[in-house]
């Protein structure tokens, strides 16, 4: 009885996040302690019904997440995850952070299955002579983007999800117990019909060390309804020669266990890059992802959390909790950095540029201004430039070097006609830094 309320207690971080639920704006689906429906997926049809209305009457899918349908989706894949780690032989129940994980990747897979569906949906509203169908024609001509997206394929989704929590879990007790049983050894599917994919690691035996890089690349549940699992032992190392397989389907080519994704953004939901996704806006974003040539993280990008429903009125009770705090405590202190000889203030209006700045790492960005003294004390003095915007109380502009999340970002002062230095705004664009001493 104990494990079973340990598990439950903390799913609910996995249903409603380290808070608890916060809001009535979505159904509560009951459920019992320990006990969870393996039946198919009860997906609600109010939900479907509001979301084809919301698309019809305007909602713009290609730059938002249409929060009811991005909920029940959710709702669905957290179930599953629930349900997985309930059936590990040992749950992780005390690995708040793991179980963070596990839900924040499932939101972000979420946004983006309901974009995707959003997107392939309003593509059918208009006729070939471009006038806007009939809600009736429209609703027939997307039913089966429907029924593959709410039916079969987010059947298959819940099933691979709750497959891949249990292995999840199942990693977590191989790595805290691999000091006693130090090996892995890949067992036969259960399926009832198996397919053959990994059939060579069971037939040879295939049993590695649990550190080894081998695991990285192939584990089960790297292929959808996958029903492999490992067994840990402390037996020789039995490493086959010519270990041929497939490679990982799409999605499922990570490790939940090491990562926290029950999904990868491999998946084809997900963007190719950076500069092709949905939520990564404006020319400015995408010539700075080009550029910098970065590397996909979706699970771990600002602009994607900005977008998902109940984050994004997350951020913006984050930032004003921020804004009150700072008005509070900074605008009565004094900034020093001893490369630069005069003291600094900051403004309300300081205050408030600073949080509505765009930045790469934006959440981060707001925190970072509770710590501005010892930010601002560290941050490496570039020099002056000429204040392009020729504000009229503003004679120069001086420039701050600091890094956000590691990443370089720029601290602007104003010095005023009068004497006194504001701190004005951060930003991480190079062109800040590529100004000082400009015309000077």
């Amino acid at each position: 009885m104990r494990r079973i309320i340990c598990i439950t207690r903390l799913s609910l971080i996995i249903y409603y996040g380290p808070n608890g639920c916060t809001c009535c704006s979505h159904t509560h689906h009951g459920h019992k302690e320990g006990f969870f429906n393996e039946a198919s997926v009860k997906f609600n049809t109010d939900v479907l019904a509001e979301f084809l209305r919301n698309i019809y009457h305007g909602f713009d899918t290609s730059n938002e997440v249409e929060p009811t349908m991005w909920r029940e989706i959710l709702r669905i894949i957290n179930e599953a995850t629930v349900e997985g780690l309930s059936k590990a032989q040992t749950p992780p129940t005390h690995d708040k952070l793991f179980y963070e994980a596990l839900r924040h990747s499932n939101e972000v897979f979420a946004a983006f299955k309901v974009h995707t569906m959003g997107v392939d949906m309003a593509a059918k509203l208009f006729d070939d002579k471009g006038k806007l169908k009939p809600f009736k024609q429209w609703v027939d001509d997307v039913s089966s983007i429907s029924s593959h997206q709410v039916g079969s394929w987010l059947q298959t989704e819940y099933d691979t999800a709750v497959i891949r929590a249990h292995q999840a879990a199942d990693w977590r007790e191989f790595m805290r117990n691999k000091d006693v049983m130090p090996n892995l050894r890949w067992m036969p599917t259960t399926s009832s019909d198996p397919e053959t994919t990994h059939e060579a690691f069971w037939q040879k035996r295939l049993n590695l060390p649990v550190d080894d890089p081998f695991w990285t690349k192939h584990h089960p549940g790297d292929h959808w309804n996958c029903k492999c699992s490992l067994e840990a032992n402390d037996d020789a190392v039995v490493r086959p020669e010519d270990t041929s397989v497939d490679k990982p389907q799409p999605g499922l080519d990570n490790n939940p266990g090491k990562d926290g994704h029950i999904f990868n953004d491999t998946h084809p939901y997900f963007p190719s890059d950076c500069r092709h996704c949905p939520f990564n806006k404006g020319f400015k974003n995408k010539a700075a992802a080009f550029f910098k040539n970065e590397d996909k993280d979706c699970n771990n990008c600002s602009k994607v959390d900005a977008k998902t429903p109940d984050n994004a009125s997350t951020l913006k009770k984050e930032r004003n909790a921020i804004k009150i705090e700072a008005k509070t405590s900074l605008t009565s202190e004094t900034f020093r950095n001893n490369d630069f000889p005069h003291e600094v203030k900051i403004s309300g209006a300081g205050i408030k540029e600073w949080l509505n700045q765009p930045h790469e790492h934006y959440r981060e960005k707001n925190k970072a201004l509770l710590k501005l003294k010892e930010l601002f004390e560290k941050a490496k003095y570039l020099g002056p430039t000429i204040d392009e915007k020729k504000r009229e109380n503003v004679l120069y502009s001086h420039i701050f070097e600091t890094k956000i999340s590691g990443d370089k970002s720029w601290i602007i002062v104003h010095q005023m006609k009068w004497g006194e230095y504001y701190i004005h705004s951060i930003s991480d664009s190079e062109k800040v830094a590529s100004k000082k001493k400009k015309g000077l």
